[in-house]
């Protein structure tokens, strides 16, 4: 890793700080500004289609900052209070900021052929700063959009064979359950993120490992331990009991039925079944087709080790943090 690199990682983290640290709404939009500026150099792989991706980005993240700017405008830059139709205006720009629908298409078209590494940080660390906004501002008018945006993001999955727009729209859909959570409890949506963080970049670096875009791509012969690696981890993103990743929806849905959220919680819990069937879906392809395209045994010796951390999360992580909750 260059010098340059390290340099805009380092502004990365220094956006997150002064996210944390502001007192105000005029930091707060410097902070997105310091973030987007910083992450837009680490796309450059130096052919078209980052470049395209790169403009992509630029435009969309001005846009949805320019909308910010006008509502922190016309309310007093230094007063956290504002009011209902400035308040929506900021929602939906943070909304576009992340990539929820209807404000998702910008997403879907730059991810294609996006590195693990990349796809980690769109989908996890750039969600932070707009996420930490958005619940200050959260309210339970907000409530149908969330519900919209899960609907929506379990819907366009179907049918896709590109992994990267699965796990986008899976992406999306989690991003609907974290919004959901701020309703209830402004802090637990951190706990949400942390776990969605973990579980992302486990696969995201599987996904880099093997240079894996497509499902048919995982139609390989790996050995029947990164299989297993591989399927756990995506039922664990998809939401599957007993892995990491349902804890923080089964942790939801109980504060939605003491507060007789029933029907929310059911289309909420609908969506993300759907999104659990992309994944069940790829992992019976995995079983029932057995391509002979590549060989990648050689690999299982030099990633063991992570492997085993791998397993080791998803099956103890969610009992630890169960026995310390009851």
């Amino acid at each position: 890793m260059n010098s340059t690199k390290i340099l805009q990682y380092i502004m990365l983290m220094v956006s997150y700080i002064m996210m944390m640290s502001s007192n105000n709404w005029l930091m707060m939009w410097m902070s997105l500004e310091i973030n987007l500026i910083s992450f837009i150099p680490l796309l450059n792989n130096k052919n078209n289609l980052t470049s395209q991706n790169m403009m992509i980005y630029f435009l969309v993240q001005t846009l949805s900052s320019i909308m910010f700017l006008f509502t922190i405008m016309n309310n007093n830059i230094m007063n956290i209070n504002i009011n209902q139709f400035i308040n929506m205006i900021m929602m939906l720009s943070l909304m576009m900021k992340i990539g929820l629908p209807p404000f998702h298409l910008w997403m879907i078209i730059m991810i294609n052929k996006m590195s693990g590494k990349n796809l980690f940080l769109l989908l996890t660390l750039q969600k932070i700063i707009p996420m930490m906004i958005i619940s200050m501002i959260m309210n339970y008018n907000y409530i149908y959009m969330i519900i919209f945006s899960s609907i929506i993001s379990a819907i366009s999955g179907i049918n896709q064979t590109n992994l990267l727009k699965i796990m986008t729209y899976s992406s999306m859909n989690h991003s609907s359950w974290m919004l959901m959570s701020m309703l209830f409890e402004s802090n637990m949506w951190i706990m949400y993120m942390i776990i969605y963080m973990i579980m992302m970049f486990m696969f995201c670096y599987k996904m880099n490992w093997y240079n894996i875009y497509y499902i048919n791509q995982l139609q390989m012969n790996l050995m029947n331990y990164n299989k297993l690696i591989i399927i756990m981890l995506m039922l664990s993103i998809g939401g599957l009991p007993p892995f990491i990743g349902f804890l923080p929806k089964w942790m939801i849905m109980q504060m939605m039925i003491n507060l007789n959220m029933n029907m929310m919680m059911i289309i909420m819990l609908m969506s993300s079944l759907i999104i659990l069937f992309f994944y069940m879906q790829i992992i019976m392809n995995m079983f029932m087709m057995n391509y002979n395209m590549m060989k990648f045994n050689y690999m299982y010796k030099k990633n063991s080790k992570m492997n085993s951390m791998m397993l080791i999360i998803n099956i103890t992580m969610p009992i630890i943090l169960m026995m310390n909750l009851f």
